[in-house]
């Protein structure tokens, strides 16, 4: 087999390995054991096994597998007494580089699992330089990617799986009996525990696999979208063969390229189907598809139904609406639009749709019109009209025109809005109301507002408000103590009405709230505590806490706003040895300050940075890493590691936030005595001790 050919193998693997997550958690969280899938054919059982983590494969392929097998029904009835039976002779395991050669000369499979067994290194660097999903999977260690090739190899081929010692054929088994089979790994105990995979099965539990469900089409300009349904068959089938017919479903030849797997599952979230694109040599010829299932047994499925279809040039004209003629009565308008001649082919007919605005939703009102006909008579029609031409591919596909408007002539406004009312509350939120207009063409209303008696009015509406009420704000706090609006009615010809008559509001009288009072002010290890009088006033909302550095040229900086009743808080954010000066005011309800109260000037303690509790480390040489762990006094922002090899001066290694307690360590050299501290930083800047502490890997 050339190296092109194994190369996109391999990168059909690692997007298979990497989309369906084969890298599973953390191996330490992993209990070694075989897993085993079996097979009933008319006069034989297939056996798939596979172990769960790298390092029992590795040992595996060393010191093989064995099967034993018992037989637990027969003719109907339980058996008592059986007893297990090796089938044997010795431990299976994989055949010897040699025997491979002929079987990867004719298999890319094979290649792939004899490089992942036999090859000195396993370097799958096809592009280098490139930044892709290759270099993802080259992260991990070699042993991961062999194991991961070698069982997704075995996956593909049953007899690759037979090659590597993952597969074996009982053709010992006879009607009327069910076994229980049993497989066991030889590795020695003191290397490795790896618990034994089991499977109950007979030839009674032969069934033919089906065909692939749900299997659709979708054919596009030159190319079709496949899919069916993988989730209710996933135990099944692993691979897919895709098949095409050119002479109308008489012969089928299968596609280029491997089978097809599905690379859409994630953990937790499965996709119900598999999807494919494949290209069509031309369009406006039908072609047919059927899709078959591999089993992990080799096994060929029967053919799906087939779906067939014809490409099509994709749509890149629009059809231009050019006219809209109305009747003398207006109760009519006949329509014309334009669309290329040499485009007609490709579409099945035109429809027309229809909106009241020109950015409004448009809806259907005539469908299926001829391909043949560029214009159409339409009656019942509004005030406004907006109206597009769509022309239809035969897949659905759609083209639309610029909208046309055809409007009907009206010069009668609606009737002027009465009753016009409103409110001011103490927040500055107006509320305004009137009687509704029920002419059949009514639009909507605009609003006018003044801030000044005789001033000119302005709008304060964007659109036509649909009905009858509107909200509006202004400032309490400000030189105009009323505010005047009219409004006005428009129909869907924007005909106006005269203006409504004008509404006076009165803004609602405002008083600040009074001051509050500092009481006392406390210097701690955790802060700066102020207390204070609230505000007496019944409107009272918060108090505001303002500070600044003393001695320097700043603004004051909000703190914090404190809701009454409460009347102290602790300033957890100051700075050790600082002065700061402190100043409070109180807001009301409807946003009123009080004057500030005269500051008051507070210096920081200086806080005790109190040494780490506890700091160990302990060594896993079999898993290669030093885990870390440490525990506080008080509370840290953030945790710096320092790091030194044997008599080598600590360098800052890493740093983690707050809520980080330990470490894995894999960054390692074996018999090398290290050298770790961990030092703690507060909110206030300070820093604890170093706690130090040595160990040899």
């Amino acid at each position: 087999m050339n190296k092109k050919s194994i190369q996109y193998y391999l990168k059909v693997i690692i997007l298979l390995c990497t989309l369906k997550g084969i890298a599973q958690p953390a191996l330490n969280d992993i209990t070694p054991e075989v897993k085993v899938l079996a097979r009933a054919t008319k006069k034989a059982i297939k056996l798939r096994w596979g172990v769960t983590t790298p390092l029992a494969w590795q040992y595996a392929n060393r010191y093989g597998f064995i099967i034993k097998r018992k037989t637990i029904v027969k003719n109907g009835e339980v058996l008592k007494n059986t007893t297990f039976q090796d089938l044997t002779l010795a431990p299976i395991k994989p055949k010897p580089l040699q025997e491979w050669e002929a079987f990867t000369n004719i298999s890319d499979q094979a290649a792939v699992a004899a490089q992942a067994l036999y090859g000195e290194n396993f370097d799958v660097n096809l592009e280098k330089g490139k930044n892709d999903i290759l270099s993802i999977v080259n992260q991990s260690k070699a042993l991961e990617q062999r194991f991961s090739f070698a069982l997704s190899a075995a996956d593909q081929n049953y007899k690759v799986a037979e090659f590597s010692g993952l597969g074996y054929t009982d053709t010992t088994v006879l009607p009327g009996e069910q076994y229980l089979y049993r497989i066991y790994t030889v590795i020695p105990q003191d290397k490795l525990i790896v618990n034994y995979g089991g499977v109950f099965i007979g030839l009674q539990d032969y069934q033919p696999l089906p065909e692939p469900l749900d299997f659709i089409g979708i054919f596009n300009d030159r190319s079709v979208m496949l899919s069916w349904n993988f989730i209710l068959q996933k135990r099944l089938y692993n691979n897919f063969i895709i098949e095409r017919s050119k002479d109308k479903g008489k012969t089928f030849t299968p596609l280029q390229g491997v089978p097809v797997a599905h690379l859409n599952e994630k953990e937790n979230q499965e996709t119900d189907r598999v999807f494919y694109i494949d290209s069509l040599p031309q369009n406006n010829y039908e072609y047919h598809y059927r899709v078959k299932g591999i089993s992990p047994f080799g096994e060929i499925g029967p053919p799906s139904q087939i779906v067939k279809g014809t490409g099509r040039e994709a749509l890149i004209h629009n059809p231009a609406l050019t006219n809209a003629v109305l009747s003398k009565d207006e109760s009519q308008v006949e329509l014309f639009w334009e669309f290329p001649d040499e485009a007609l082919h490709n579409i099945s007919h035109f429809k027309l749709k229809k909106s009241n605005t020109v950015k409004g939703v448009y809806t259907t009102i005539q469908d299926n019109i001829s391909k043949n006909t560029q214009q159409y008579i339409l009656n019942n029609l509004d005030g406004i009209n907006y109206f597009t031409v769509t022309a239809v591919g035969f897949q659905g596909e759609e083209r639309t025109s610029f909208p046309k408007m055809v409007q009907l002539s009206d010069n009668t406004p609606p009737e002027v809005p009465k009753a016009l009312t409103g409110v001011i509350d103490s927040t500055g939120i107006v509320r305004l109301k009137w009687s509704k207009n029920v002419e059949a063409d009514f639009l909507g209303y605009r609003v006018f507002k003044s801030n000044l008696k005789g001033e000119e009015f302005y709008q304060i509406t964007f659109e036509p408000v649909a009905n009858p009420i509107f909200t509006d704000t202004v400032k309490i706090k400000s030189l105009n103590s009323k505010v005047y609006y009219k409004i006005k009615a428009y129909d869907k010809r924007y005909n106006p009405s005269d203006f409504s008559e004008v509404i006076e509001l009165k803004k609602p009288d405002v008083v600040p709230p009074t001051q509050p009072v500092i009481r006392s002010y406390k210097a701690g290890n955790n802060g700066i505590t102020l207390k204070w009088t609230s505000s007496s006033s019944e409107d009272a909302l918060q108090t505001l806490i303002y500070r600044k550095e003393s001695g320097k040229d700043q603004d004051w900086t909000l703190v914090t706003g404190v809701r009454l009743p409460k009347s102290q808080y602790l300033d957890a954010t100051v700075k050790a040895d600082k002065t700061y000066l402190y100043t409070l005011l109180t807001v009301d309800d409807s946003g009123l300050e009080s004057p500030p109260v005269r500051p008051v000037a507070v210096t920081a303690a200086r806080l005790q940075a109190l040494p780490v509790a506890r700091f160990t480390a302990v060594s896993n040489a079999e898993e290669r890493y030093v885990f870390l762990e440490w525990k506080v006094q008080q509370p840290i922002e953030e945790f710096t590691m320092y790091k030194a090899e044997a008599n080598m001066p600590l360098t800052v290694y890493k740093i983690f936030d707050a809520g980080t307690k330990n470490f894995k360590d894999t960054q390692l050299r074996v018999n090398t005595i290290y050298t770790y501290a961990i030092q703690g930083l507060l909110a206030n800047g300070s820093k604890t001790p170093l706690k130090k502490i040595e160990i040899e890997y």
